[in-house]
C-alpha cells in the first residue's frame, strides 16, 4: 500500500497560513454576534415581540455555527501539531457532529417560535408590542450582522465560508424584523409580527435540514454526492497498462476532505501504476487522500479472493 506524501504535507502548510487568517474575523464576528442575541433576547421579551425572539433564535444558531468553525479551525491546527494517535484522522468529525446537533436544536426552535406565532394570529393572548424599542433592537441586530459579513467575505476556509452565509441570512432576517417594526409603528398592524416570525422560522428551517441531511451523508460514510464511484472506477480503469479495478471506496471525512481507496490490477511497475492512478483522480475530483493498492495479474486471483 502506497500513500502520498508530498501533497498533504503542502496541503497542510497551505491551510495553516488561512486557519490564522481565518480566526481573527472569525473572533469578532463570535463577539459581535453574543452581543446581537444577547439585546434580542432581552428586547424580545420587553418588547413583546416575537420576531425579535424569533430572529433571536436564528441568531443563536448562527453564534452556534461561528463558534463551531472558530473551534474547529483551532481544533485542525492543534491536530496537525500534534498528531493523535487514536484518532487518526485528527478531529473533523467534531464539526460535523457539532453541525448535526445544531440542525436539530434548530428544527426545535422553530417549532416553538411557529406555536407561538399561531397562538397570537389565533387572538389568544393580546400582548402589545412595543414598536419603538423592536426597531432600535432590530436596526442594531442589522448593523452587528453587517460588520460581521464584512469581516468574514473574504474567508478562504470552507467552515468559516458557511459562517459567512449564516450571517448573511442574520441580516435579511433582521431587515424582515425592521420591516416588521416599521409596519407596526405606522399602521399598528401587530399581526405582521407573527407573521415575519413565521417566515424567519420558515427560513431556519430550510437550513436546518439541508445542514442535518449533509451531515448524515457524511457521517453515513456514503460517497459524496459529485463524485460517482462507478464513473471513478471507468476513469482508473480507461487509464494504460490497468487491467482490473475492484474494491474501490470513496468517502467524505469533513466537510470538503475527501478520501478513496481501490485495488488496481497492472503489471506495470507500481509507482508508476500509483502516480498516474493518483494524478488522474486528483485531475478530475481534486482527491488528495488516495491509497491503491497494486496487484500483478498473476498473483490477483489467488491473493484478493476475499475482494
Amino acid at each position: 500500500m502506497h500513500h502520498e506524501h508530498t501533497h498533504d504535507h503542502h496541503g497542510h502548510h497551505h491551510h495553516h497560513v488561512h486557519d490564522h487568517a481565518d480566526i481573527r474575523p472569525l473572533r469578532i464576528a463570535v463577539t459581535l454576534t453574543s452581543v446581537v442575541f444577547l439585546a434580542q433576547v432581552i428586547g424580545g421579551f420587553l418588547s413583546g415581540s416575537l420576531a425579535l425572539l424569533s430572529d433571536a433564535g436564528h441568531v443563536l444558531v448562527d453564534l452556534a455555527s461561528l463558534l463551531i468553525a472558530y473551534f474547529g479551525l483551532r481544533f485542525a491546527a492543534k491536530a496537525k501539531a500534534e498528531h493523535d494517535v487514536r484518532y487518526t484522522f485528527g478531529l473533523r468529525r467534531i464539526e460535523i457532529l457539532a453541525a448535526l446537533t445544531n440542525g436539530f436544536l434548530l428544527i426545535g426552535i422553530c417549532i416553538y417560535i411557529v406555536i407561538e406565532a399561531v397562538r397570537r394570529m389565533m387572538g389568544d393572548e393580546h400582548s402589545h408590542v412595543d414598536s419603538e424599542l423592536m426597531l432600535y433592537v432590530a436596526i442594531v441586530g442589522f448593523v452587528a450582522n453587517a460588520i460581521s459579513a464584512f469581516y468574514l467575505h473574504r474567508s478562504e476556509h470552507i467552515t468559516t465560508r458557511s459562517a459567512y452565509l449564516h450571517v448573511i441570512t442574520d441580516l435579511l432576517s433582521s431587515l424582515g424584523v425592521i420591516i416588521a417594526a416599521v409596519v407596526i409603528k405606522l399602521t399598528g398592524w401587530e399581526m405582521i409580527d407573527p407573521l415575519i416570525s413565521i417566515a424567519i422560522a420558515i427560513m431556519i428551517t430550510r437550513g436546518a435540514v439541508r445542514v442535518i441531511r449533509q451531515a448524515a451523508v457524511i457521517l453515513m460514510e456514503s460517497a459524496p454526492s459529485q463524485i460517482s464511484p462507478v464513473e471513478l472506477r471507468q476513469v482508473v480503469a480507461g487509464l494504460t497498462g490497468i487491467v482490473d479495478v475492484h474494491d474501490v471506496h470513496v468517502w467524505q471525512l469533513g466537510m470538503k476532505e475527501y478520501s478513496a481507496s481501490l485495488h488496481v490490477v497492472s503489471d506495470l511497475p507500481t509507482d508508476d501504476v500509483v502516480s498516474s492512478v493518483r494524478a488522474a483522480l486528483h485531475d478530475k475530483y481534486g482527491l488528495s487522500h488516495i491509497t491503491v493498492q497494486v496487484e500483478s495479474s498473476s498473483t490477483a486471483k489467488g491473493e484478493c479472493g476475499a475482494c
